[in-house]
């Protein structure tokens, strides 16, 4: 038969449920706008019942969150992809500010400064103005392919700093996640449950999905595994095993990544990750920002040596002189073997009086994939045969020296070969590299008078001028198929397209996140009017519950007092 003692015990029971559940009510409310946070909520059971079938009341069980560990494993899966569109339109954007061409301050309008120089040159070839507009505007062309590329670098920098800065996130929130690993296991191997430390593990491990590609592992023993890219173990349980920027085995100046395991053993994990911000900086730095600067070195290669091949062979005002050094000069190594990029033909050299009147012309014969440099010095010297009148020397930097005598000068003629082009002989610009060095020649810099726009020494020929004007609107660029114009609009172009289609993607990737973010606020947020009904509700139960050990205590009076 049930004791009265036992209906104080249920009476108590009850009490306590009511007011977990309001407390759990009221943290709840507390919590309705942290980051991450999941509601919680107690659930009861029915006690056992005494043998006579008589019920035990209801017994709290331990308070859970409300939690959809499969919608939140969406939400990490697709985080990493937002992060991409995300970085990848960040630096994309700079890019369109770097090659922005609006007003006169762009490319564009100093390539077309540039050719109309030449075109006024080639109708005034006499005219010291003409001359020096080409100056400047050459001059203007090379700086400014020179600054875009230096911005280039710029972002390359930008994106390699960032990819420290991310690294140094991965190992912060690496650690966090270990630590709350202890914490969680320490508190849940007794049987209770550690909701809010839970919470906050979600909440970095979704973290750390915006940076890195993530997947996680939860084993039975409620140590969870965090593992990024295709294969490396960034938390196992409470141990840690960071990512370090390192400068070895990469590109000079350019940090890669190492993992870092026990005992420091190391190894490159740079290529591992797929998705997140990391993926796309390393992207952006070492794919799409070098993809750009490919192309503008290809831009300024082109626009030099199309020039040099028509100016190196051509003559200006004052173009005529007794001592020209080549541009570029061979290490010693280098002379000993064939000079690269020369076509089997023959090189003139005019020797020229005081009155600039043609003295002679020298046809000096080179074999493309065989002549050295000392072997074409030899062949000069020899072909011309008096060193008094011309001749021709390597001097110490492996530059080629060309000089007359006895009172006379030289100039270029016709050059099937490309020597001068190769060596840099009587150039408008100069480069190694590309657009990083690109500059007209010190010789035009000093002197606008030596800019070649004829052939032949004679005041108002125009031949180079009108065939340097033309390379405008000729095939010039991949393969002589299209325009200097082209190829740099076909530059522009492709990142209009990128920039566009990386919003189109970058919008879609978002909805969806967020339509996943619903579901789970849906789930897991806290809804303030559900949880003021519930205290209600709680409140009666608890205040019924309360009533019944009043009851239940009456009659223990009324027993006592028999």
């Amino acid at each position: 038969m049930p004791s009265l003692n036992q209906a104080l015990n249920l009476g108590a029971r009850a009490m306590n449920a009511q007011q977990r559940a309001i407390q759990t009510s009221g943290h709840n409310i507390a919590n309705q706008n942290t980051e991450g946070f999941s509601r919680q909520q107690v659930s009861t059971q029915a006690a056992a019942p005494d043998p006579t079938g008589v019920g035990g009341g209801a017994e709290a069980q331990p308070t859970g969150r409300v939690f959809d560990q499969f919608v939140q494993r969406k939400i990490i899966q697709e985080n990493p992809k937002s992060e991409v569109f995300k970085t990848r339109g960040e630096f994309l954007n700079k890019m369109e500010v770097v090659f922005g061409d609006l007003g006169t301050t762009g490319l564009r309008n100093a390539m077309n400064e540039f050719w109309n120089s030449w075109s006024q040159l080639s109708s005034q070839p006499e005219l010291d103005v003409a001359r020096q507009r080409v100056q400047e505007q050459g001059d203007l062309l090379a700086t400014k392919i020179r600054e875009m590329h230096a911005q280039l670098v710029s972002l390359r920098n930008e994106a390699d700093a960032k990819i420290q800065d991310v690294s140094d996130q991965v190992n912060s929130l690496g650690k966090r996640i270990a630590e709350l690993n202890r914490q969680i296991f320490s508190y849940e191997v007794g049987g209770r449950l550690a909701n809010d430390a839970r919470d906050a593990r979600t909440q970095a491990i979704e973290e750390l999905a915006t940076l890195v590609d993530v997947n996680v592992i939860e084993n039975p023993n409620r140590r969870t595994s965090v593992i990024i890219g295709r294969d490396w173990t960034l938390v196992e349980g409470d141990k840690f095993f960071g990512v370090e920027p390192t400068l070895k085995g990469g590109e000079v100046g350019m940090v890669g990544l190492d993992g870092v395991a026990t005992n420091n053993n190391r190894r490159d994990i740079t290529r591992i990750f797929r998705s997140g911000t990391l993926t796309e900086l390393l992207k952006q730095r070492d794919e799409t920002i070098v993809g750009y600067m490919q192309q503008m070195d290809e831009l300024a290669f082109g626009l030099a040596n199309k020039i040099n091949k028509l100016h190196a062979t051509g003559t200006g005002i004052n173009s005529a002189t007794n001592l020209m050094k080549s541009t570029y000069g061979l290490h010693p190594e280098a002379q000993g073997q064939p000079l690269p990029f020369l076509n089997d033909g023959v090189l003139q050299l005019h020797l020229v009086g005081p009155d600039n009147e043609f003295l002679e012309t020298y046809e000096i014969e080179v074999q493309a994939g065989s002549d050295r440099l000392p072997d074409i010095v030899n062949r000069i010297n020899q072909t011309v045969g008096d060193p008094n009148l011309l001749r021709a020397s390597i001097e110490a930097d492996g530059s080629m020296l060309i000089q007359s005598g006895a009172g006379n000068n030289f100039i270029f003629g016709e050059d099937q070969t490309n020597l001068t082009l190769v060596m840099g002989f009587n150039s408008f610009f100069e480069s190694l590299k590309g657009a990083a060095d690109i500059r007209i020649s010190d010789r035009i810099l000093q002197d606008p008078n030596t800019i070649s726009s004829g052939k032949d020494l004679i005041a108002g020929d125009n031949q180079i001028a009108l065939a340097i004007a033309k390379l405008q609107t000729a095939p010039t660029m991949r393969d002589e198929t299209i325009t200097f114009d082209e190829y740099y609009n076909g530059i522009l172009g492709d990142l209009g397209l990128r920039i566009r289609r990386n919003q189109v993607e970058q919008e879609q990737q978002e909805g969806m996140v967020r339509q996943f973010r619903e579901i789970r606020n849906s789930i897991s947020g806290v809804n303030m009017d559900e949880e003021l009904t519930n205290m209600v509700q709680y409140q009666k139960a608890y205040e019924a519950s309360a009533r019944f050990i009043k009851t239940v205590d009456e009659m223990m009076d009324t027993v006592i007092n028999m």
